[in-house]
């Protein structure tokens, strides 16, 4: 009577088989993809954690802004809403409110919040000199943020003139300056 348990089992030192070959090929698969998966991830989280410690100062421009403003006149109180396009945001929009110089038509005072194509935000506020944007902080890879731009107003065009005795203008603008995150 033969004991299956007692068979010797078979010891390869020949050639392997097609099934050895198949199983082989398949970890080399998973260990290289998981290899490259590894180097991705230490590829991209570094300069992320790098940007928290290392902040760095880069280039910004406001490629082209539209802004829509809703003016007191006798105040020189706005609010608004706006939309562009600019480097470091790409398509963003921004909400805010302050107040005019009404005489100049320079924005002395006010904060507002952009919001990145990605959904990461910027809080800024109107700096010392009218019609500068300075800004304070943010989220995402805008933690941290310093920096601000001078703001060039290219157009204004009154849409109307509101029952409450507000004004609404259309706004476009660009800008440049610099920012460190």
């Amino acid at each position: 009577m033969k004991n299956a348990l007692a068979q010797p089992q078979r010891e390869s030192c020949g050639p392997s088989t097609q099934k050895e070959d198949s199983t082989n090929a398949g970890r080399l698969v998973r260990t290289s993809f998981m290899s490259i998966v590894i180097v991705a991830v230490c590829l991209l989280v570094r300069p992320a954690a790098a940007s928290l410690d290392n902040p760095v100062t880069r280039p910004f421009s406001v490629i082209e802004g539209h802004l829509t403003i809703v003016v007191n006149p006798v105040t020189g109180a706005y609010h608004f809403t706006d939309w562009g396009w600019a480097t470091h945001t790409g398509l963003y929009t921004n909400s805010g409110s302050g107040v005019l110089d009404l005489a100049t038509g320079e924005f002395l005072s006010g904060s507002g919040v952009v919001i990145a194509a990605d959904g990461d935000t910027i809080d800024w506020i109107v700096g010392t000199t009218p019609n500068t944007v300075v800004d304070i902080s943010g989220t995402g890879r805008f933690q941290g943020i310093t920096g601000g731009f001078a703001v060039n107003v290219t157009s204004e065009t009154l849409l109307s003139n509101n029952p409450d005795g507000t004004l609404t203008l259309a706004i476009t603008y660009n800008g440049s300056g610099t920012l460190t995150y």
